[in-house]
């Protein structure tokens, strides 16, 4: 979904820490009209909007391998497969 659309249809509340199954990386909460929420990634609603929106399969790579710095500088667009790549080393160290 196109990003101007998810900001104007949907109310955006956080950022809030995220569970242990997204290794607590901040999200945000959104209410759709119908009521319904979802959630998504802070660092990618962030970068998209300054940046504009991502191609499909692109993630948001944290430079510094810190998940919880989500300073705009820190953040850049690569592709899916190569974050998974980059994610496994930080795991296996």
């Amino acid at each position: 979904m196109r990003l101007s659309l998810i900001l104007e249809k949907n109310k955006v509340y956080g950022p809030y820490k995220g569970s242990k199954a997204n290794n607590g990386r901040p999200l945000y909460v959104l209410r759709r009209p119908d009521g319904s929420t979802t959630s998504t990634n802070k660092a990618r609603l962030d970068y998209e909007r300054k940046n504009g929106e991502l191609p499909e399969n692109t993630h948001v790579d944290h430079i510094d391998d810190n998940l919880k710095n989500d300073n705009g500088h820190n953040l850049q667009a690569i592709d899916g497969s190569k974050n998974v790549g980059k994610e496994n080393k930080r795991r296996a160290k």
